[in-house]
């Protein structure tokens, strides 16, 4: 099989971000998706298990990921985990067990992660990181219980207005969270889903959640789009993260300015079997470098998957409700089961497409 990639677009989303004067945080230099061609794979096997390898089905799919596994796992409530991406808190702690991951900008350029927990409960997460307000509606998607260590003012405001299930390590003891020492602070704050289960049946919330779920194929399904091999979001400077196709696994590895993303406890290879990228509103909001990020509307963005992509229209009718994806014929998109990576980007009305 033919493996020389080709170049078949550049898609670069531009935005400028106005600071405040006196702001002592740079703002983010435009942000391009590189999208490189790739060879036609002829596989057709299927990719149903606990992240695609699991040799048959068993037991019930998971709502989060479309992945099998004991009902147990799936009869509780998710679980938002906010996770630290500066240079000095990586590599972070049980990636390679969330169901989904969401990435958007903070300020300054840095990014930020939400990893979403249901069927797998991993003994370490972290650093964990404080609370923005995209973030939070995102959470809401999921009915999940939410965790960080502090936030934004506006993100303070949301988790009253909105009743979120909130776990805050800044009001939970060190049986809830903890901090280690190989990492200094405020990159070291770690906690497990055990605690974090513990911290909300403290709180008297709900041991369940009350969401829909995405659509996912029965079987591990090709979309009839452009084929890529290779995705690139630089987003600021050492935020440049990137997925390279695994023609293999068929799924898509994950790399960070580069390299690649591993989990800090198992050394795993972090890997993605659908990408959704979603293009949003973005403008920078005070002297700190906050943004303001639009993630309730509509927009557009692309969906990729099995080493092709297609490009999609995304709406949120209500900022407790989920997303939707669309298609060109707008149908809504069919998500292989499997790890979802969803990366937020920015965007203006002088997007250049080449």
């Amino acid at each position: 099989m033919n493996r020389n990639k080709v170049l078949v677009g550049i898609l670069t989303i531009v935005l400028v971000f106005i600071l405040l004067a006196g702001c002592g945080k740079p703002a983010p230099a435009a942000t391009e998706v590189e999208i490189v061609e790739s060879p036609a794979d002829e596989s057709n096997s299927k990719d149903m298990g606990e992240y695609g390898k699991q040799a048959e089905t068993s037991g019930v799919p998971s709502p989060i990921s479309g992945i099998y596994t004991e009902p147990e796992n799936i009869s509780r409530r998710p679980i938002a985990v906010m996770l630290d991406n500066q240079s000095k808190a990586r590599p972070q702690a049980g990636l390679d067990q969330a169901e989904i991951v969401y990435e958007a900008l903070a300020e300054g350029g840095i990014t930020r992660y939400m990893a979403i927990f249901l069927m797998n409960e991993p003994e370490s997460i972290g650093p964990v990181r404080s609370a923005r307000p995209y973030f939070i509606e995102k959470a809401l998607e999921y009915d999940a219980l939410y965790v960080h260590v502090g936030g934004s003012p506006q993100a303070f405001i949301d988790l009253k207005e909105l009743k979120v299930a909130d776990i805050d390590a800044m009001s939970r003891d060190g049986s809830i969270f903890w901090r280690k020492n190989h990492k200094k602070a405020p990159h070291n704050m770690y906690t497990s889903t055990n605690a974090l289960r513990k911290a909300a049946q403290n709180s008297g919330y709900k041991a369940e959640g009350d969401f829909s779920s995405f659509a996912f194929n029965i079987e591990d399904t090709d979309i009839n789009g452009r084929q890529v091999s290779s995705i690139e979001i630089p987003y600021f400077k050492d935020y440049h993260p990137s997925f390279q196709y695994n023609v293999e696994d068929k799924k898509y590895d994950r790399y960070i300015n580069g390299k690649p993303h591993l989990d800090e406890i198992s050394q795993t290879h972090l890997q993605a079997k659908n990408i959704i990228i979603q293009k949003c509103d973005t403008e920078v909001i005070d002297s700190v470098g906050r943004l303001e990020m639009t993630v309730t509307g509509t927009g557009t963005g692309y969906f990729i998957t099995n080493g092709k992509m297609i490009e999609i229209t995304w709406e949120k009718k209500a900022r407790k409700g989920r997303t939707k994806y669309y298609d060109e014929n707008g149908k809504e998109i069919r998500l292989n089961p499997g790890v979802t990576w969803v990366e937020l980007i920015p965007m203006k009305l002088e997007n250049v497409f080449q």
